[in-house]
């Protein structure tokens, strides 16, 4: 099944929602204030993200189907959590989680999944310089993620 452009964009506001539910509900379940502050930075993170991809729907009038190819491989990366399927419920993940490294961990792999899924959205537009600049910026705050959750988990080991 093939997707349009708008579709795509509807998915990525999909994947910041998610987001934000993740580090809300996550950092919530930890009292430790650096952990809180962490989560609570991405969650607020989520939503500016989220912001971004409303104003690209808005801007983004055209609904171009994408190549079945491009949809097939943004299928693979942004995996059953975004392209439906057995999706897992996002009470049944924040309660499996236990400790603050097993968020990080969760974390972590929705951010270098949306590092991957948003470098590929660019694909979508080869002669638009400000929405490529504009994913740019967004993949570039996704990186930083990583690295503010790589830190997280080093400062918890050296606890």
């Amino acid at each position: 099944m093939a997707f349009t452009v708008r579709e795509i964009i509807v998915i990525a506001i999909s994947i910041e929602e998610a987001g934000y539910d993740f580090y809300i509900r996550s950092g919530g379940k930890f009292n430790d204030p650096a952990i809180k502050d962490v989560f609570d930075f991405l969650a607020r993170e989520e939503l500016a993200h989220k912001e971004i991809f409303r104003a690209l729907l808005r801007k983004d009038e055209a609904d171009a189907i994408i190549p079945d190819e491009l949809t097939a491989y943004l299928k693979t990366i942004g995996g059953i959590r975004v392209f439906g399927g057995n999706r897992m419920d996002p009470d049944q993940i924040v309660s499996g989680i236990n400790k603050p490294i097993d968020a990080i961990r969760h974390a972590f792999d929705n951010e270098k999944e949306s590092i991957l899924f948003y470098s590929e959205m660019k694909e979508l537009y080869p002669a638009d310089g400000e929405t490529t600049s504009l994913l740019d910026r967004i993949i570039a705050e996704e990186r930083k993620h990583v690295i503010a959750l790589v830190s997280l988990a080093e400062k918890i080991r050296l606890m």
